[in-house]
């Protein structure tokens, strides 16, 4: 609906929006681009995960995978971006509130790039803990240590960016250290998880080394962090992902840890034969950033 968009972005970003569909669409920027039917699509792309949102708040369902395009988390509250047209998570988050009275959510981004739009669009709010794991230097260059939120919403957005070439092991042992201590402190009643598979160390836009079955174990680590706090409701939402074979095996593995946390991953890939860098300094450096001890 228009006023669960709005609780994210200005009616007059929505606006233009629907002005440049009904003129036939057009390019935001190199990458980003409307059709007559873009606001229609993306908009029902959100319907469909609101309405997981609201299945999962409910209890009529454990937890839920929206699997949709386009994807949404780099699009600001007044700006489309890096082929994102709304604020699909950020959107979620708003909505849990308002909806189901949830007083906090967890936003955890995945994805190899930063999720500058869902950052933009909760940076100053204390009631969602936004936590983004990236690659360090790429599209759209933002998400350093340093940005940790403002105003309110100072200490509540976490950065976690990870040099070319990290590993499952290292990823891993990045959400252990301080994504972990992190939920423990804020104790969220809903996980969100932008899903992007672009870590991937087959996939043609990033520069990451992780593996099917690594990233499926973020998914765990995920669940986990929901089960601890949030009676395990948690809800994923499509990203990145840019190898199609890659992301078909990486989406059914997470899928297959909603329902058993235990199952085994489809990875016909495998993990990469280098080892990945030592990551010990930068969990160091993020853990006394957020004052996890």
């Amino acid at each position: 609906s228009r006023e669960a968009l709005e609780r994210v972005h200005p009616p007059a970003y929505l606006d233009r929006l629907a002005a440049a569909c009904r003129g036939g669409g057009g390019s935001f920027d190199v990458d980003t681009y409307a059709t007559p039917h873009s606001l229609q699509i993306a908009s029902e792309t959100c319907g469909d995960l609101l309405a997981i949102v609201d299945a999962v708040c409910t209890g009529e369902a454990s937890n839920g995978f929206t699997i949709s395009r386009p994807p949404g988390h780099h699009a600001s509250p007044e700006r489309a971006m890096g082929f994102c047209l709304l604020s699909t998570a950020a959107i979620a988050a708003k909505h849990a509130q308002s909806a189901h009275g949830l007083r906090r959510v967890l936003v955890l981004d995945m994805d190899v790039h930063h999720g500058n739009g869902t950052q933009d669009a909760l940076y100053a709010d204390p009631s969602v803990l936004f936590v983004s794991s990236h690659q360090t230097g790429l599209f759209p260059g933002t998400g350093a240590i340093d940005e940790i939120g403002a105003g309110a919403g100072e200490g509540f957005t976490a950065n976690l960016p990870v040099p070319a070439g990290t590993d499952d092991a290292g990823m891993i042992a990045m959400y252990e250290s301080v994504l972990v201590p992190l939920a423990d402190r804020f104790e969220p009643e809903l996980v969100i998880v932008s899903a992007g598979y672009d870590a991937h160390r087959l996939d043609p836009l990033g520069g990451l080394a992780l593996s099917v079955a690594g990233m499926t174990d973020l998914v765990r680590v995920a669940r986990r962090i929901a089960e601890r706090h949030a009676a395990g409701r948690i809800v994923l939402t499509l990203e990145g992902g840019y190898n199609p074979e890659v992301l078909a095996h990486s989406v059914v593995s997470s899928l297959r840890v909603l329902l058993d946390a235990g199952a085994v991953p489809s990875d016909p890939f495998g993990p990469t034969r280098q080892r990945g860098p030592d990551l010990t300094d930068l969990i160091e450096r993020l853990r006394r950033r957020h004052r996890l001890g």
